[in-house]
């Protein structure tokens, strides 16, 4: 082997060494970011699941605000986006909106 051939090897061995730290670098933060989107996943999962107890949390609290006439618990719901009307005869709470998604 000639002195150039020897430098030559000589810097590609480098050269992959730093390829290969560079690897082990990325796969490790493709990890860390695989890891935070499947909790970020698992979060929206469990939010579906209790969105129809979320639904009938809203309907109670609409309903007992309009049975009671409480301008506090109406306001308390309207400062998160859920507005109702209350029908003139059964004094139940109709038109509820859904509240506003983060």
């Amino acid at each position: 082997m000639t002195r150039n051939g020897y430098w030559l090897s000589v810097a590609l061995g480098g050269v992959a060494v730093i390829l290969a730290i560079t690897n082990a670098a990325l796969f490790s933060n493709n990890r860390l970011q695989q890891a935070e989107i499947n909790g970020r996943a698992q979060f929206i999962q469990q939010s579906v699941q209790l969105e129809g107890l979320y639904n009938e949390m809203v309907r109670a609290l609409a309903e007992l605000s309009a049975r009671s006439n409480d301008e506090q618990l109406k306001s308390l719901l309207q400062g998160v986006g859920i507005t109702f009307s209350v029908n003139g005869q059964g004094g139940g709470a109709t038109g509820q909106s859904q509240p506003p998604r983060k």
